[in-house]
């Protein structure tokens, strides 16, 4: 394992080197890729195994395949996300201003939200990918491909004999925000990732490598772990609400306090992906006009 460092909130992202295999790459910063460098000769790489589309994960892609002419592979729900990336935060950027606006969001939050978020250019570049299959030969072995889409639509978690690699699906210690995707792709959120946490805990690896921190011992039990704290915001959410409509940012205020213009989507999201799922079961009523307006029923 090779600890590359990001500029983001959630610290260094994993890389793994299987023979001729990346899984994962890092983002397309100078450090990543010295630190990349020194730990790797670039030119043996032949494959390049991404388990999701974020930035984070295939930022230096494109990079490496220059150096060594390696394949670049990632989920073909997550295809885009890589091979169009540039354009692809575009648009995801239209559809998180357009979120934000009807959150109850300042405009003073909107306009730092959009610069931080449009500075994600740097680190990453569209990069040709193939899409994965259920297997993948390695000089270590046949991977099995199981899909776990919740983080990302094309998320997945790779098993290498009795070593589960789990990309954002599983992380020791933090929780992993299902819902930011959520929001333009039904693909993704709450309900998805706790379909796949389920099914990821059906298996029974020796140990679990995830895309960042250290290896988790018991990967059931972190995933006990992680239902819960969902149940608990869940009910969280559900005591912010009354019988008078309140915007999406006040009732993220009162489960998260204030957080930084970096963070606002993510708790913004979560907030929206618990009570979607609230009103599903009669528990909560969204209206939306030009801000969306939640209240208990």
């Amino acid at each position: 394992m090779i600890r590359i460092p990001t500029p983001f909130q959630v610290g260094d992202v994993n890389v793994y080197v299987l023979g001729q295999t990346l899984i994962d790459t890092g983002p397309a910063t100078p450090d990543a890729f010295n630190i990349l460098t020194r730990n790797v000769d670039l030119s043996s790489i032949k494959k390049i195994l991404v388990t999701h589309g974020h930035v984070d994960h295939h930022g230096l892609a494109s990079r490496i395949k220059m150096a060594s002419g390696a394949q670049v592979y990632v989920s073909m729900d997550d295809l885009c996300a890589v091979t169009d990336y540039r354009n692809r935060l575009a648009r995801n950027l239209e559809c998180y201003k357009d979120f934000m606006k009807k959150s109850g969001v300042s405009k003073k939050y909107l306009l730092l939200f959009s610069s931080y978020y449009w500075r994600l250019r740097e680190y990453g570049e569209n990069c040709e990918a193939e899409s994965l299959g259920e297997k993948f030969e390695t000089e270590m072995g046949s991977i099995e491909i199981i899909p776990t889409p919740g983080h990302t639509p094309g998320s997945c978690c790779l098993l290498l004999g009795k070593t589960l690699y789990s990309g954002d699906t599983l992380l020791p210690g933090i929780s992993t925000n299902p819902s930011i995707n959520a929001i333009f792709d039904e693909r993704c959120g709450l309900e998805q990732y706790q379909d796949s946490l389920k099914r990821i805990a059906t298996l029974s690896p020796k140990e679990t490598l995830p895309g960042h921190g250290g290896k988790i011992e018991d990967h059931r039990k972190r995933i006990r772990e992680i239902l819960s704290e969902h149940k608990g915001r869940k009910e969280k959410i559900i005591n912010s609400l009354s019988g008078k409509p309140q915007t999406l940012k006040d009732v993220s205020k009162k489960v998260f306090g204030d957080v930084p213009p970096t963070e606002i989507t993510l708790a913004l999201a979560e907030c929206y992906d618990h009570l979607r799922i609230l009103e599903k079961e009669g528990i909560a009523e969204i209206t939306e006009d030009t801000e969306y307006h939640f209240r208990i029923v």
